[in-house]
């Protein structure tokens, strides 16, 4: 009935916890990107199926394990999220039905508290994780999403174990702001000065003011912080890089 689906790199520490969430599967599928640590004999003894596939970009990662899926039915979601069983009851009435996509909020929990604001909270973090695959497929590079003409809500929430040091958070700006700006190459942007000054301020305005990140304390400042630097990155790669292609 249910396949759940979890790409995988080296996430030897957070696997266990997810995976024993999700036990009341029919399948766990882990696509695995090369992990170095015990991330694959873990998921193999805790009852995955494994396979390894390249890394290319979530969108296509996450269609080629929908594909590898046993079932139509697949909660696809990531190897530091836990599935709450309250969830997973939702999870399993809602597969009995027919065919359909289903948005679930997150509650992000980073640098060890729940984010409520900041566009992280589960109303702003609330997209289509349970889906029938016949209904649509994933799309976007950076910020994947599955697509589907429709989708109903379940009322429950994972629980998503987020970054828990700023070097871990600071290793994920350097990761994303790389694929970002492959996109943006890609559809033909070209680095603005407007945009290296505008962007940073724009996202911090947006989630400290109005995603109300105030209400989430220093760690709301934190991250707004942290998101506008990530947009400084972005624009700052943009520039440098084409500064090396003028030069040659």
């Amino acid at each position: 009935m249910l396949t759940i689906v979890i790409p995988t790199l080296n996430e030897a520490d957070d696997l266990p916890r997810t995976l024993k969430s999700v036990k009341f599967a029919d399948e766990l599928l882990v696509i695995d990107s090369g992990s170095t640590d015990n991330t694959v004999a873990i998921a193999k003894k805790l009852g995955a199926k494994v396979i390894k596939h390249e890394f290319v970009n979530f969108k296509e990662l996450r269609n080629f394990a929908d594909r590898k899926a046993k079932h139509d039915w697949i909660l696809s979601i990531e190897a530091d999220v836990v599935v709450p069983p309250e969830l997973a009851e939702e999870i399993n009435a809602a597969v009995k039905g027919e065919p359909a996509a289903y948005k679930i909020g997150r509650i992000n929990i980073i640098f060890g508290k729940e984010i409520l604001h900041s566009d992280w909270g589960p109303h702003d973090d609330n997209h289509i994780r349970l889906y029938h695959r016949s209904l649509g497929k994933w799309q976007g590079e950076v910020h994947e999403q599955f697509v589907a003409p429709q989708a109903r809500q379940l009322q429950h929430r994972l629980l998503h174990y987020n970054y828990k040091t700023v070097e871990e958070y600071l290793d994920k700006i350097n990761f994303y702001s790389e694929l970002e700006v492959k996109r943006r190459v890609a559809t033909g942007k070209k680095f603005s000065i407007v945009q290296l000054l505008w962007e940073p301020m724009r996202d911090f305005g947006k989630r400290f003011f109005y995603k109300l990140g105030f209400f989430d304390g220093l760690h709301g400042l934190f991250l707004a912080c942290l998101q506008a630097i990530y947009y400084l990155t972005v624009n700052i790669k943009m520039y440098t890089q084409s500064q090396v292609h003028h030069d040659h």
